[in-house]
């Protein structure tokens, strides 16, 4: 009993395999952003292992991780400067607007507005790095395929910012979802980003 409890292909194990490799991923991304600059490479080798990981079945997608951060780290450096500023620009527009409602000097369906408006930027935003693990492009050609994609697919865009957002503030508020949402966030934005995905890539393949 004791064997067959041990044994990898117990339900049981496999469920704690993904556990753990979901803590692991987290915690290899977060170490990777560290350096801030790095942000994009470390984004971009999380969305690959999660869906070579948990989607695919590959074992060890730490692996993986390690493996696509150094093929990603010099073509990420720009991308993660984008990124970041857009994202710090949002987040003060956002946090000036509803300190703005709060004081009645705007009206909430202002806030409203922009509150979308950022949730649909930050879904863009948020296909950038998983563009960057999954195809090759210049610098301008990821910027512009980036924006094509999340627009052409707009519905899934939005969803994808929803998630994003409410992780963001998830780990922001209470800290401790940092050592297991973001491969989480990864993981249910691959179950969106793979299907927009997959025409080019059965394209390229081709």
């Amino acid at each position: 009993m004791f064997r067959k409890f041990l044994n990898p292909d117990n339900a049981l194990m496999i469920t704690m395999n993904q556990v753990t490799d979901c803590i692991f991923l987290s915690l290899f991304w977060l170490l990777g952003c560290f350096p801030v600059v790095t942000l994009g490479a470390s984004s971009a080798a999380l969305y690959d292992a999660v869906v070579h990981g948990y989607r695919r079945g590959d074992k060890h997608p730490w692996q993986r991780f390690l493996k696509t951060f150094r093929g990603n780290l010099k073509a990420g450096l720009l991308p993660s400067l984008v990124f970041l500023a857009v994202f710090a620009g949002l987040a003060r527009v956002l946090i000036q607007v509803w300190n703005a409602a709060v004081a009645g000097t705007v009206s909430w369906m202002l806030f409203s507005g922009a509150a979308l408006t950022g949730v649909v930027l930050l879904g863009v935003l948020s296909v950038l790095f998983p563009v960057l693990s999954r195809f090759e492009n210049s610098f301008a050609g990821l910027l512009k395929n980036t924006v094509l994609l999340a627009l052409a697919n707009l519905p899934r865009t939005l969803v994808l910012g929803l998630v994003n957002a409410a992780a963001i503030f998830l780990c922001v508020r209470y800290v401790f979802p940092l050592f297991f949402l973001p491969a989480l966030a990864a993981l249910i934005g691959s179950l969106l980003l793979e299907p927009m995905f997959k025409p080019y890539m059965e394209d390229a393949a081709a």
